[in-house]
C-alpha cells in the first residue's frame, strides 16, 4: 500500500495538522506514505524547517492549471501510489483526475453544504469520503455511497509539556480562554456579550483570546464598548497554543455553525481542562454534558454566562478523570488505526 496525500492550502490550519499527523503515521507503521502540499503554503515551510520525511511540494495559485496537472503527474507516475488522499476541496478537484489508476480518498473537515454542480463533477471521482464527525456523514450519505466516520485526532503528548506561566498578559484569579478564527460562524461576540455578565461578581476574571481574522478589531471595539476590556487579553495568531490552554481555568468553544470536529474542544480536555461549549450536533459528539464538559444553548450569550457561573461556583463537579477518560477516544494513534483499516478495506491491499 501505498499512499500519496495532497493539501493545496496556504494557511497552516487544523486540517493540514491532522494530514501530517497522519501521514508520520502511516510511516511509524512501515507504510510507503508521501506528503505533497502547496510550495506557497505554510505546511510545505514546515515540513522544509522539519526536516519530515518524504513530502514534496508542488506550484498551485489557485485554479487547477495543465502546468499543476502536470507536475503532480509526474510525481503521481514516480511514486506509484495505490491510494491518493485529498484532504482540502481543491486537492479533492486535483486528486480525483487519477482515479483510474488509484483508489481516492477525500476527508471532508467541514459540515457547509456541497454546490450541487461540484457533488456531482469534483467530487465524482472519488471514491471513499471520510468525516470527521456523524454530523457530516449524515449530510455526506445523502450524495455519495462511501461515507465513512474518523474523528479529527489529538496528540495528547503535545500538551505533557513544562507549562510557560508568563503567557497571559493578564493573569487573573479565574482565566477563560478562547482560541480560534475572529469569523461569524465562531460566535465570539457571543462569548464577549457572556463574560460582560461575570466581570461585576467574580475579582479578577480575565477573558484570553487567541487567534486572528475579519472580526478581531470589532470584538475589540465590543470589549470597549461593553467596558470590559480592562478584563480582556487578545493576542492575535499563536503557535503556542498549548500554553495558552495549560494555563487556564475553563476553556470556551462559542461556535454557532460549521463545526466539523472542534480541534478546540480535544485541546483543551487533551490539556485537562474543563470545556464549556455550544450544543452543536458535532459538539455533542466529543461532549457528554455535565460528565466530561458543559454545554449551553447555540448563541445564547445568557446560556454560556449560566453555564460558565456554574462551572466557576462548583455547581457542576467535572471529574478529571472524566475528561482524560474521553479524550483518549480521540488519541490520534486511534484514528491513525482507523484510516489504515480503511485503506485497506477500500483498496484491497
Amino acid at each position: 500500500m501505498r499512499v500519496l496525500h495532497i493539501d493545496t492550502g496556504l494557511e497552516w490550519r487544523g486540517g493540514q495538522r491532522q494530514a501530517l499527523t497522519l501521514h508520520k503515521g502511516l510511516l511509524n507503521h512501515n507504510i510507503e506514505s508521501f506528503f505533497l502540499a502547496n510550495q506557497a503554503g505554510e505546511l510545505h515551510q514546515l515540513c522544509k524547517n522539519n526536516n519530515e520525511e518524504k513530502f514534496g511540494g508542488f506550484k498551485f495559485s489557485g485554479e487547477l492549471s495543465s502546468a499543476t496537472h502536470k507536475e503532480v503527474q509526474k510525481i503521481v507516475e514516480d511514486f506509484k501510489p495505490t491510494i491518493i488522499h485529498c484532504h482540502d476541496s481543491h486537492s479533492a478537484k486535483l486528486g480525483s483526475r487519477f482515479h483510474k489508476s488509484c483508489t481516492i480518498f477525500h476527508t471532508r473537515r467541514v459540515s457547509y453544504p456541497i454546490k450541487f454542480l461540484s457533488r456531482y463533477f469534483k467530487y465524482k471521482n472519488i471514491d471513499t469520503h471520510v468525516c470527521v464527525s456523524e454530523d457530516i456523514r449524515n449530510y455526506m450519505k445523502q450524495y455519495f455511497s462511501n461515507t465513512f466516520t474518523i474523528h479529527s485526532c489529538v496528540d495528547i503528548k503535545r500538551f505533557d509539556r513544562v507549562v510557560d506561566k508568563t503567557i497571559f498578559d493578564k493573569n487573573g484569579d479565574i482565566n477563560i480562554v478562547y482560541v480560534g478564527a475572529f469569523s461569524n460562524q465562531k460566535g465570539v461576540d457571543v462569548l464577549i456579550k457572556a463574560f460582560s455578565n461575570l466581570v461585576n461578581n467574580h475579582e479578577n476574571i480575565v477573558l484570553h483570546l487567541v487567534g486572528d481574522g475579519e472580526l478581531l478589531q470589532p470584538m475589540k471595539d465590543l470589549t470597549k464598548s461593553l467596558e470590559i476590556d480592562q478584563n480582556t487579553a487578545f493576542y492575535g495568531a499563536r503557535k503556542d497554543v498549548e500554553d495558552f490552554y495549560l494555563n487556564s481555568d475553563y476553556v470556551v468553544c462559542p461556535s454557532v455553525s460549521g463545526e466539523g470536529s472542534s480541534g478546540v474542544i480535544k485541546e483543551g480536555m487533551a490539556a485537562g481542562k474543563i470545556v464549556i461549549t455550544s450544543d452543536l450536533i458535532a459538539n455533542k459528539e466529543l461532549i457528554d454534558d455535565g460528565i466530561n464538559g458543559i454545554m449551553f444553548k447555540t448563541g445564547d450569550s445568557s446560556a454560556l454566562t449560566a453555564a460558565l457561573n456554574k462551572a466557576i461556583n462548583k455547581d457542576i463537579v467535572i471529574e478529571s478523570q472524566n475528561i482524560k477518560d474521553k479524550v483518549s477516544l480521540f488519541d490520534c494513534s486511534n484514528t491513525i488505526e482507523q484510516y489504515i483499516a480503511l485503506y485497506k478495506k477500500i483498496s484491497g491491499h
